[in-house]
């Protein structure tokens, strides 16, 4: 059946599918680069050409958006509250993120490295936008449908277009993680070969315990281990004491704190407590008592019949106190992140808003507007409390494509290495009662940037 203005709907979905098939296989990229970003670095030029791509995609978006409203306002009304318009993220002043619930991984993903990248953020672009193709067809086909048909096409698409949605807000939590990535990368990287060198190190331990647990389920098998194959006891202790060589040096970059001196310990029976003031110029506060109790929550224990806990006094500072000297920014104004957090008094942590993504500066978290779990917020603030990132962040350069984020996790059981499955564990309060202060790091640095941002789902 031929519909007036459309092609017939086998050749659409066979053109929707030759479309894909070679955009996905290649990878979209511009062609024409404009000449006044000839002379920029790779990583700022292939950012340029990710962003007019999500651009595009997001016009498609809004196009698909009007359409399947349109089409649930004439066939089912009551659908339309599934609906919500997909309005750009605002990275600006006073803007809060979503707190989600946290998820509980079905698996433990251990000797694997994670990498950002700009071709990878171009291939999500590309997938998400063949999505929007066949379903702005489907929205053609139900035309030519039975009423009944058509509303239960309707009802799926639009429950589709709530996942879609959450997928857009992915891709820019993307290109925003990768913008900030690679610009830190671009401006230090000596440090970052240095952080690449023990990215490869904690890789290499990962893969020699999991080889370890593969020869002893050998040995196992055997009668005994007189039986075991021939030398598999010279390469078990061979690759022992490599582990523990390895083990070694990761611990002596990773495993250092230093709490900051505004955190006061307070000793009861039984029981230690963390206090540590907070100022916040946040509006909302509802919003503040959940990332209170959220952090409050999840960063306590107890070790045999002792408890530590943390316990956050946070104060609320207008916008008006803050910038009492000077015109102060309206909530959806970008502002200077580094000027903003200057003016608020020293003396304890910060929470504010603003941020491209969500990260810690100078004893700071400053939210981005992407979604964030309870306890992604909880390893932020294992950062205020002076604890580095248990896992390391190091690079690779893709040439013309700019740089690849590369992250590996040294220890899925701790909350500052793996937010996702870690957890806070005893040696973090000991540390923190010891208040060990050890010689700065050869991994990338703290001072000049953020020591952690949030990151994207890789999906």
């Amino acid at each position: 059946m031929l519909t007036q203005g459309f092609l017939p709907l086998s050749i659409r979905f066979i053109s929707i599918g030759v479309f894909c098939f070679l955009v996905l296989g290649t990878g979209h990229q511009s062609s024409g680069t404009p000449e006044s970003t000839l002379s920029s670095p790779a990583y700022i030029q292939r950012g340029k050409q990710v962003q007019e791509h999500y651009q595009t995609y997001s016009k498609q978006f809004t196009g698909y958006y009007e359409s399947l409203a349109g089409a649930l306002r004439d066939s089912a009304p009551e659908l339309l509250s599934l609906l919500e318009a997909p309005n750009p993220t605002q990275h600006v002043y006073q803007t809060l993120p979503t707190i989600v619930s946290d998820v509980t991984p079905r698996e433990h993903l251990r000797a694997r490295s994670m990498g950002y990248r700009w071709p990878w953020t171009d291939r999500l672009i590309d997938r998400e936008s063949c999505e929007i193709m066949r379903s702005a067809a489907e929205l053609q086909r139900i035309k030519a449908l039975h009423v009944t048909q058509s509303r239960s096409i309707l009802e799926r698409l639009a429950l589709d277009y709530r996942h879609r949605r959450k997928r857009q807000s992915n891709i820019d939590a993307h290109i925003q993680y990768n913008r900030f990535w690679q610009a830190a990368i671009a401006a230090d990287r000596a440090s970052y070969d240095r952080a690449m060198a023990l990215h490869n190190e904690v890789l290499e331990r990962l893969e020699i315990l999991d080889g370890l647990k593969n020869l002893d389920r050998v040995s196992e098998g055997s009668m005994n281990r007189a039986n075991a194959p021939l030398g598999l006891a010279q390469i078990a202790g061979g690759l022992r004491k490599r582990e523990a060589l390895l083990a070694h040096r990761i611990s002596g970059a990773i495993n250092r704190m230093q709490s900051p001196p505004f955190v006061v310990t307070e000793r009861l029976p039984h029981e230690w407590i963390f206090r540590v003031p907070m100022y916040t110029d946040i509006e909302d506060q509802d919003f503040v008592a959940s990332i209170k109790q959220s952090i409050e929550s999840i960063w306590q224990l107890r070790n045999g019949e002792n408890a530590f806990r943390i316990e956050l006094d946070i104060s609320y500072l207008s916008p008006d106190l803050l910038y009492v000297d000077s015109a102060k920014p309206i909530k959806g104004e970008n502002i200077n992140i580094l000027r903003h957090l200057g003016r608020f008094p020293s003396g304890g942590a910060i929470l504010t808003t603003g941020a491209l993504t969500t990260h810690v500066q100078n004893y700071a978290i400053v939210l981005g507007p992407h979604s964030i779990a309870p306890r992604v917020l909880a390893h932020e603030f294992g950062h205020i409390l002076g604890f580095r990132d248990g896992y390391v962040r190091g690079y690779r350069n893709l040439g013309k494509n700019g740089f690849q984020i590369m992250e590996v996790v040294s220890d899925p059981n701790d909350i500052m290495a793996a937010p996702i499955t870690g957890v806070v564990l005893p040696t973090h309060f000991e540390m923190m009662l010891n208040r060990s202060i050890k010689p700065n790091s050869q991994i990338a640095p703290e001072s000049e940037i953020p020591t952690h941002t949030r990151k994207p789902s890789r999906t």
